[in-house]
């Protein structure tokens, strides 16, 4: 029963971080690629982890793969709370992506 409760954690808490890699693009600029995939996460968090990416420079997004990005900032979801639709089943969730560079 431990063992279970563990491997339970334990998934839920790697399913829950967004996570970001660096590309570099034809035109030789760094981007980076953030994914936030999962049912636990959404668009928002990949909006979160930009900015912890680029810091106190902003960013610019290149493209986005997923949820649409929302209208205006102040609908930005905030990144804590799971994305509760997607919670039907473990399975079934949406890969996100969000290409950014930093300014």
């Amino acid at each position: 029963m431990k063992a279970i409760l563990f491997m339970a954690v334990t998934v839920m808490f790697l399913a829950g971080c967004a996570t970001s890699r660096e590309v570099r693009q034809p035109d030789g600029w760094q981007s980076h690629v953030i994914s936030c995939g999962g049912p636990f996460l959404n668009m928002g968090h990949c909006i979160e982890k930009a900015g912890e990416v680029c810091g106190g420079y902003g960013y610019t997004i290149i493209n986005r793969e997923g949820d649409a990005q929302p209208a205006a900032a102040k609908s930005i979801p905030s990144g804590g709370g799971p994305d509760v639709p997607a919670m039907s089943g473990l399975k079934d969730y949406q890969e996100r992506k969000l290409y950014i560079r930093c300014n």
